[in-house]
C-alpha cells in the first residue's frame, strides 16, 4: 500500500500558516504528518499546491506511485498516530471507504484504484475520490480548519502522540527522554509529574531553566538561562528559546530568545521576537475568545488563544499582542498590536503609521538572517516570497489605502 498525502482546495486559505508551507509540513504533537506517515515504513506522495513544490521536494521526497492499493489522507488532518493506526487497521480490511469532516474529505482507501498523480491538483482530486465506490465511515475525524485548530489540537493529542515518540529516544530519568548529545545544566527543573520530556539530538539546557511535561524540543536548539516551557509546548528543530512559554508550537529556526510570556500561541519559521515581547492569551472577561479571520468573526471555542504569527515576520522590544491576533508572513510588529496584521507590512498601529513591507527589504533581510544560521539563500527562497507576496495583495487591499485594519 501507498499514501499519498492531498492538499484539497481549502489547505491553502489556512493563512498565514500554509501560504508559506505545505498542510501536512505543519508541526504538532511533537511531529508533522509527513513525517508521522514516514515512521509507519509507508511509500509517501503528495497532491501540493503547485507554488510549493520545488521549495518541498528536498526535504520532503514526493515518491512515485507504483502501487494500486493507495490510502489517501487529507494534508490537513493532523498527524494524530491513535488515529492513524486506527485508518491504517481498516485498510487490512481490504474494502475501500471514505471519511469526511464538514464536506472535506479526510480518509480514502481503495485497494485496487488507476491512479496518476500527475493528472490531479488540490482542486480536482475531491470529486474524483467521491466518484469511486466506497463506504463511507461515520466517524467524525478531525481536520485543521483555522489556525487556532493547531493550538487546540496540539493541546488534545499531544500526551498521547508522546507515548509513541517516545519509543525513539533513551529514558535518563522517571519520564525524561533524550536523544544524542543532550547537555542538560544540572540546576535545570525537569518536572514529569504531568507528561513526558523529550529533548531531541544537540540541544542544549541552559542553567535554572524550568520545563514542565508535556514538552517536546527539537534538534539542534538552545533554551535560554531562567526560561519556563510548560504544557504541551512543542519546540521544533534550531530554534532559541527564553522567557516563558505554555501550550504553543514554534516552527524551525524561530528565536524568542528574551523574557516576555508566549502562551496557546503558533509560531512559524524564521520568526523574531523582540526583548519583552508578551501575548495575551486570555480575555479580561475569561470568555470565549473569538477571532477575526478572512473578514468575518469566527468563534474559537477556546478560554485560552494567543496570536498566530506567521513566518518571517518580526515583533519589537516590548510589544504587546492582544488575545487572538492574527500576524501574517514577513510583516514587522511595533508597540500594541489589537488587530489582525496583513502579511509584508510595517505594523505601529498605536503609533500611527501601518505601511507596506517591501518585498527587496524582505528578501535583503532574509539573506542576512539565513548567513546567522549557515543556511544558504537560493533563487528557490526567493521565489517563495514573491509567490507569497503577490497572493497576499489582496490582504492589504483589504486593509484600505493605509493598510490600517
Amino acid at each position: 500500500m501507498q499514501v499519498i498525502i492531498f492538499e484539497d482546495y481549502l489547505a491553502g486559505e489556512l493563512r498565514p500558516v500554509t501560504l508559506t508551507r505545505g498542510a501536512f509540513g505543519i508541526s504538532l504533537c511533537g511531529t508533522n504528518l509527513y513525517s508521522l506517515v514516514k515512521k509507519k515504513g509507508l511509500k509517501v506522495s503528495y497532491i501540493l499546491r503547485e507554488y510549493l513544490r520545488d521549495f518541498y521536494k528536498e526535504d520532503f521526497p514526493n515518491s512515485p506511485l507504483n502501487e494500486e492499493s493507495v490510502l489517501f489522507i487529507n494534508a490537513s488532518f493532523p498527524p494524530v498516530n491513535s488515529i492513524l493506526e486506527q485508518i491504517l487497521g481498516l485498510t487490512g480490511e481490504g474494502s475501500p471507504f471514505l471519511a469526511e469532516n464538514d464536506s472535506r474529505i479526510v480518509f480514502a482507501f481503495f485497494p485496487r484504484l488507476k491512479f496518476d498523480l500527475t493528472k490531479f491538483n488540490e482542486f480536482s482530486l475531491t470529486n474524483f475520490l467521491r466518484e469511486q465506490d466506497y463506504s463511507f465511515l461515520e466517524e467524525k475525524f478531525p481536520l485543521i480548519n483555522y489556525p487556532f485548530d493547531i493550538v487546540k489540537y496540539n493541546q488534545r493529542y499531544f500526551q498521547e502522540n508522546l507515548e509513541e515518540l517516545k519509543k525513539d529516544f533513551r529514558e535518563i530519568s522517571p519520564g525524561l527522554f533524550v536523544g544524542n548529545n543532550v547537555d542538560i545544566h544540572p540546576t535545570s527543573c525537569m518536572d514529569t509529574e504531568d507528561g513526558f520530556i523529550i529533548i531531541d539530538d544537540n540541544t542544549k539546557i541552559f542553567p535554572f531553566v524550568y520545563l514542565k511535561g508535556p514538552v517536546y524540543i527539537g534538534k539542534n536548539c538552545r533554551i535560554i538561562e531562567r526560561t519556563s516551557i510548560k504544557h504541551t509546548c512543542h519546540i521544533a528543530h534550531n530554534c532559541k528559546v527564553g522567557g516563558e512559554v505554555e501550550c504553543s508550537v514554534i516552527e524551525p529556526y524561530s528565536n524568542k530568545q528574551h523574557h516576555g510570556f508566549l502562551g496557546h500561541s503558533w509560531i512559524g519559521s524564521w520568526v523574531n521576537m523582540g526583548a519583552g515581547t508578551s501575548v495575551s492569551n486570555l480575555k479580561n472577561t475569561y470568555g470565549e475568545v473569538t477571532i477575526r479571520y478572512q473578514g468575518r468573526k469566527v468563534r474559537t471555542g477556546m478560554q485560552f488563544l494567543g496570536c498566530i504569527i506567521g513566518d518571517y515576520s518580526k515583533t519589537a522590544i516590548n510589544t504587546s499582542i492582544f488575545t487572538g491576533k492574527i500576524i501574517g508572513v514577513a510583516s514587522y510588529v511595533y508597540g500594541f498590536v489589537t488587530t489582525n496584521v496583513p502579511s509584508f507590512c510595517n505594523y505601529a498601529r498605536s503609533f500611527g503609521q501601518v505601511t507596506e513591507h517591501h518585498l527587496p527589504a524582505v528578501v535583503k533581510t532574509q539573506k542576512r538572517m539565513f548567513a546567522r544560521r549557515d543556511v544558504s539563500q537560493t533563487r528557490t527562497h526567493i521565489k517563495l516570497l514573491e509567490d507569497v507576496y503577490n497572493i497576499t495583495k489582496d490582504e492589504r487591499i483589504m486593509s484600505g489605502e493605509s493598510l490600517s485594519l
